[in-house]
């Protein structure tokens, strides 16, 4: 059995990340239930990669071809999907299949989606395909059969995450993977899923494609031997946990910070919330190594936050988090949003205004995009701001330009306030950051982005501020 995994990772905001941990679980999985499996990654990060990978899954001759998409990634995926040769069974998973799952409907050419976890539907379709067996009730997966769409139901999300063997590290090349942004950061997950239900956010969508308990967490004693296994494989200097909120568990917690310093001793960044931040977590996640927390603040304006996002925190709950994390010896990071629904350009200037209370280390600025699934993807229809049926613009880089039409926002006005953003926020108090976000957020940002990587670190130790700006 060959199976061969397709990611791609093209025009994404500040370039590819070179690893995915969904599919390093389902690599991992198959290659450990199954004998006699070869498993393979096409990965292409340019539109000039497609045709070349269209020639290396014709050479390969996979008996399955897996995609992983998101919404902005669907695009190429069609594109690849649609010249496999016939003889080759296709599926497509990730979070765009999850939330959207009609969208099989626009590939023909596509045999199955999986919706919600796919380790044990994608162990099972191998084994049947394999076996010559029937596969067209495995649960998670919509099948193509004599064109018609068999919806099969869901399995409950999966209890125990223990069980699920280390990520298939090796199947991407990690090392550069680390050597992403020049800093040597290995990208880390502790956590699934996320209690919160934010309006532009998929997690409420992909909380309900599964029966049972979405969040859940790793054992600290599995956290500590996979981060052991990595850390004597690999050359990182710090972790980047992706975890949508780091460390909910206060058992967890408190074995983890008890042991991580004595194991692993390496620093970490983490994204925290502000509503169930307290000194004590904190306390603790920053004597065991913690250098940075990143909050969602997404916008500064407290209705628009409020009534549009469902997001419940007032700024002075902000404020005091962040009081906080930077008494607790923490460098904070926010995560910010423009060209929202409803969104003006005073109301973006609000979020600008609350990051110069904040004085963050570093802010991060996205332009807002309608995923579907979510309830701000329906609103943005229902509203006339949104055209589903509008193809995304070639060349078109993830949240770097807005996707709505709004009366009272133009898509002009949009760009410049997210071009302008982090200047606007640091000019006061920080010349090289206002100059360094002017750049980064600039049209030619991206560029940038690549020729510094391999001077990065040289920056960071003899720029004073560029490593906090961009470490």
């Amino acid at each position: 059995m060959k199976i061969l995994f397709l990611y791609t990772e093209i025009n994404q905001k500040f370039g590819p990340l070179y690893y995915q941990h969904g599919i390093a679980s389902l690599s991992a999985v198959l290659k450990k239930e199954l004998q006699d499996i070869s498993i393979s990654l096409v990965h292409p990060t340019r539109e000039a990669d497609l045709s070349n990978c269209e020639e290396l899954i014709k050479k390969i001759k996979p008996d399955i071809v897996a995609a992983y998409s998101t919404a902005e990634q669907f695009h190429y995926i069609k594109e690849l999907i649609n010249k496999v040769p016939e003889d080759i069974f296709t599926i497509c998973g990730g979070p765009h299949t999850t939330c959207f799952p009609e969208c099989i409907e626009e590939i023909p050419r596509l045999d199955a989606i999986c919706i919600g976890e796919g380790e044990y539907p994608m162990l099972e379709l191998a084994e049947a395909l394999n076996d010559g067996k029937d596969f067209t009730k495995i649960m998670n997966l919509w099948i193509r059969k004599n064109g018609n769409i068999v919806k099969n139901e869901t399995r409950p999300f999966i209890s125990n995450l223990d069980e699920l063997p280390f990520e298939d590290w090796e199947l991407f090349n990690l090392q550069e993977a680390i050597e992403k942004y020049g800093l040597a950061q290995l990208r880390f997950m502790s956590t699934r899923g996320c209690p919160y239900h934010c309006t532009y956010c998929s997690n409420r969508r992909i909380s309900r494609s599964q029966p049972g308990r979405y969040v859940r967490f790793f054992s600290a004693e599995r956290i500590l031997s996979e981060l052991n296994f990595v850390n004597q494989k690999y050359d990182f200097d710090e972790i980047v946990f992706d975890d949508d909120i780091f460390m909910m568990d206060k058992k967890i917690r408190e074995e983890f910070c008890d042991r991580y310093p004595k194991e692993i001793s390496k620093p970490f960044v983490f994204c925290g919330r502000v509503e169930i931040c307290n000194q004590e977590m904190l306390k603790d996640l920053k004597s065991a190594g913690a250098r940075r927390i990143d909050f969602g603040i997404e916008s500064g304006n407290e209705e628009l936050r409020r009534n549009i996002l469902k997001r419940n925190m007032t700024n002075n709950q902000i404020l005091e988090a962040v009081e906080m994390s930077k008494a607790a010896g923490l460098q904070v990071k926010t995560l910010n949003m423009v060209g929202l629904p409803e969104e003006t350009i005073a109301k973006s200037l609000d979020t600008v205004n609350l990051n110069r209370q904040i004085k963050p280390d570093v802010a991060s600025v996205f332009i807002f995009f309608p995923y579907q699934g979510t309830e701000l993807y329906d609103s943005c229809i229902e509203k006339g701001y949104f055209n589903p049926g509008e193809p995304l613009a070639k060349g078109y880089i993830s949240r770097r330009s807005s996707l709505l039409n709004m009366p009272y926002f133009s898509r002009k006005d949009i760009q410049k306030c997210f071009q302008k953003f982090g200047f606007r926020v640091f000019m006061k108090y920080s010349l090289i950051k206002a100059i360094g976000y002017a750049v980064i957020y600039s049209k030619h940002g991206e560029f940038f982005l690549k020729i510094t990587v391999r001077i990065r670190k040289i920056l960071a130790t003899t720029l004073a501020g560029f490593k906090a700006s961009f470490y």
